[in-house]
Protein backbone atom coordinates (compact mmCIF):
# COMPACT_ATOMS: atom_id res chain seq x y z
CA UNK A 1 0.00 0.00 0.00
CA UNK A 2 1.09 3.29 -0.83
CA UNK A 3 2.56 5.73 1.72
CA UNK A 4 0.78 9.20 2.47
CA UNK A 5 3.96 11.02 3.47
CA UNK A 6 5.96 10.19 0.51
CA UNK A 7 8.15 13.42 0.18
CA UNK A 8 10.99 12.10 -2.47
CA UNK A 9 11.38 13.39 -5.71
CA UNK A 10 15.12 12.29 -7.31
CA UNK A 11 13.83 10.72 -10.60
CA UNK A 12 14.16 14.53 -11.87
CA UNK A 13 17.46 15.63 -10.11
CA UNK A 14 19.53 11.75 -11.09
CA UNK A 15 22.22 14.41 -13.54
CA UNK A 16 22.79 16.86 -10.27
CA UNK A 17 23.69 13.88 -8.21
CA UNK A 18 25.39 12.18 -10.70
CA UNK A 19 27.56 15.65 -11.07
CA UNK A 20 27.82 16.03 -7.64
CA UNK A 21 29.29 12.49 -6.88
CA UNK A 22 32.90 13.27 -7.99
CA UNK A 23 33.39 15.96 -5.10
CA UNK A 24 31.25 13.71 -2.37
CA UNK A 25 27.84 12.31 -1.58
CA UNK A 26 24.84 15.23 -2.41
CA UNK A 27 21.83 15.86 -0.45
CA UNK A 28 18.44 16.47 -2.44
CA UNK A 29 16.26 18.57 -0.12
CA UNK A 30 12.50 17.84 -0.87
CA UNK A 31 10.26 20.65 0.14
CA UNK A 32 6.34 20.33 -0.63
CA UNK A 33 5.37 23.64 -2.29
CA UNK A 34 1.69 22.57 -2.41
CA UNK A 35 -0.71 25.05 -1.34
CA UNK A 36 -2.48 24.07 1.86
CA UNK A 37 -6.24 24.33 1.05
CA UNK A 38 -9.07 23.50 3.30
CA UNK A 39 -12.29 22.31 1.09
CA UNK A 40 -14.87 21.20 3.19
CA UNK A 41 -15.64 16.99 2.31
CA UNK A 42 -19.53 16.48 1.28
CA UNK A 43 -19.48 13.99 4.43
CA UNK A 44 -18.63 16.91 7.03
CA UNK A 45 -22.15 18.90 5.77
CA UNK A 46 -24.35 15.90 5.51
CA UNK A 47 -24.09 16.11 1.44
CA UNK A 48 -23.58 13.06 -0.57
CA UNK A 49 -19.90 12.20 -1.78
CA UNK A 50 -19.11 13.52 -4.85
CA UNK A 51 -19.36 11.52 -7.98
CA UNK A 52 -16.06 12.91 -9.37
CA UNK A 53 -12.92 13.65 -7.36
CA UNK A 54 -9.62 12.53 -8.21
CA UNK A 55 -6.54 13.39 -5.83
CA UNK A 56 -2.78 13.07 -6.28
CA UNK A 57 -1.50 11.75 -2.99
CA UNK A 58 2.18 12.19 -3.23
CA UNK A 59 4.73 11.19 -5.60
CA UNK A 60 8.21 9.14 -4.66
CA UNK A 61 11.19 7.47 -6.48
CA UNK A 62 11.99 3.57 -7.62
CA UNK A 63 14.72 3.30 -6.17
CA UNK A 64 14.54 5.82 -3.73
CA UNK A 65 17.24 8.92 -3.84
CA UNK A 66 19.94 7.52 -1.80
CA UNK A 67 23.15 7.76 -2.93
CA UNK A 68 23.42 4.15 -2.79
CA UNK A 69 20.63 3.27 -4.32
CA UNK A 70 20.85 5.92 -7.55
CA UNK A 71 24.48 4.68 -8.37
CA UNK A 72 23.49 0.73 -7.83
CA UNK A 73 20.30 1.24 -10.30
CA UNK A 74 23.08 3.73 -12.90
CA UNK A 75 25.54 0.49 -12.78
CA UNK A 76 22.50 -1.75 -13.48
CA UNK A 77 21.31 0.43 -16.73
CA UNK A 78 18.15 0.59 -14.73
CA UNK A 79 17.32 4.15 -14.22
CA UNK A 80 15.28 5.89 -11.67
CA UNK A 81 11.18 5.61 -11.74
CA UNK A 82 8.94 8.38 -10.80
CA UNK A 83 5.57 7.05 -9.39
CA UNK A 84 3.14 9.62 -8.56
CA UNK A 85 -0.10 8.28 -6.47
CA UNK A 86 -3.32 8.41 -7.68
CA UNK A 87 -6.54 8.08 -5.64
CA UNK A 88 -9.92 7.88 -6.81
CA UNK A 89 -12.08 9.85 -3.74
CA UNK A 90 -15.60 10.32 -5.47
CA UNK A 91 -18.42 7.29 -5.69
CA UNK A 92 -17.76 6.17 -9.54
CA UNK A 93 -14.98 3.68 -11.46
CA UNK A 94 -13.07 6.85 -13.59
CA UNK A 95 -11.39 5.78 -16.67
CA UNK A 96 -8.44 7.31 -19.44
CA UNK A 97 -7.38 9.12 -16.36
CA UNK A 98 -5.05 11.48 -17.91
CA UNK A 99 -1.61 12.99 -15.83
CA UNK A 100 1.11 15.43 -16.81
CA UNK A 101 4.64 15.62 -15.07
CA UNK A 102 6.52 19.25 -15.56
CA UNK A 103 9.95 20.28 -14.00
CA UNK A 104 11.32 23.10 -14.29
CA UNK A 105 15.22 24.35 -14.14
CA UNK A 106 15.51 27.00 -11.19
CA UNK A 107 12.50 28.49 -10.15
CA UNK A 108 9.97 28.03 -13.03
CA UNK A 109 11.93 30.05 -14.75
CA UNK A 110 12.58 27.40 -17.87
CA UNK A 111 10.57 23.90 -18.67
CA UNK A 112 13.18 21.27 -19.30
CA UNK A 113 10.74 18.04 -19.24
CA UNK A 114 7.15 17.54 -19.77
CA UNK A 115 5.59 14.08 -19.48
CA UNK A 116 2.08 12.65 -20.19
CA UNK A 117 0.94 9.26 -18.54
CA UNK A 118 -2.55 7.51 -17.56
CA UNK A 119 -4.22 5.39 -15.87
CA UNK A 120 -6.99 3.14 -17.15
CA UNK A 121 -9.53 2.90 -14.46
CA UNK A 122 -9.21 3.73 -10.81
CA UNK A 123 -12.44 2.79 -8.79
CA UNK A 124 -14.00 4.51 -5.69
CA UNK A 125 -11.69 4.82 -2.56
CA UNK A 126 -8.88 3.20 -5.14
CA UNK A 127 -5.35 4.04 -5.08
CA UNK A 128 -3.28 3.58 -8.32
CA UNK A 129 0.49 4.53 -9.47
CA UNK A 130 1.21 5.67 -12.38
CA UNK A 131 5.06 5.25 -13.58
CA UNK A 132 7.06 8.12 -15.20
CA UNK A 133 10.75 6.16 -16.56
CA UNK A 134 13.47 8.47 -15.99
CA UNK A 135 14.83 10.76 -18.84
CA UNK A 136 17.99 13.18 -19.31
CA UNK A 137 17.53 16.15 -16.92
CA UNK A 138 20.31 19.27 -17.59
CA UNK A 139 21.89 19.95 -14.55
CA UNK A 140 21.00 22.49 -12.29
CA UNK A 141 21.20 23.01 -8.32
CA UNK A 142 17.20 23.85 -8.48
CA UNK A 143 14.35 22.11 -9.75
CA UNK A 144 10.25 22.99 -9.22
CA UNK A 145 8.30 19.69 -10.44
CA UNK A 146 4.58 19.77 -10.89
CA UNK A 147 2.73 16.56 -10.89
CA UNK A 148 -1.17 17.07 -11.86
CA UNK A 149 -4.05 14.60 -12.48
CA UNK A 150 -5.91 15.96 -15.29
CA UNK A 151 -10.07 17.13 -13.90
CA UNK A 152 -12.63 13.90 -15.38
CA UNK A 153 -15.90 15.17 -16.80
CA UNK A 154 -17.83 16.18 -13.69
CA UNK A 155 -15.30 16.86 -11.37
CA UNK A 156 -15.50 20.20 -9.22
CA UNK A 157 -13.05 19.68 -6.10
CA UNK A 158 -9.99 20.42 -7.73
CA UNK A 159 -7.30 21.66 -4.90
CA UNK A 160 -6.05 17.77 -4.52
CA UNK A 161 -5.39 17.73 -8.29
CA UNK A 162 -2.06 19.15 -7.97
CA UNK A 163 1.40 18.71 -6.13
CA UNK A 164 4.25 21.27 -6.60
CA UNK A 165 7.77 20.21 -5.22
CA UNK A 166 11.24 22.71 -4.68
CA UNK A 167 14.20 20.48 -5.15
CA UNK A 168 17.26 21.62 -3.99
CA UNK A 169 20.58 19.74 -4.68
CA UNK A 170 23.06 20.11 -2.19
CA UNK A 171 26.82 19.17 -0.66
CA UNK A 172 26.87 17.29 2.35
Amino acid sequence: MLSRHWQHVAVLVVLAVTAMWASGCARVQIIDRTPSTVEPTPQAHGQDMDDHNLAVLAVDFDPPLEYDEILASRNRGEGITLLVAVENTGSVTERDVALEVELFRGEGATLILHKQGTIDAIGPGEIKLARFKDTEIPFSYEYQLKVRVLPVEGETRLADNVKSYDLVVTRP
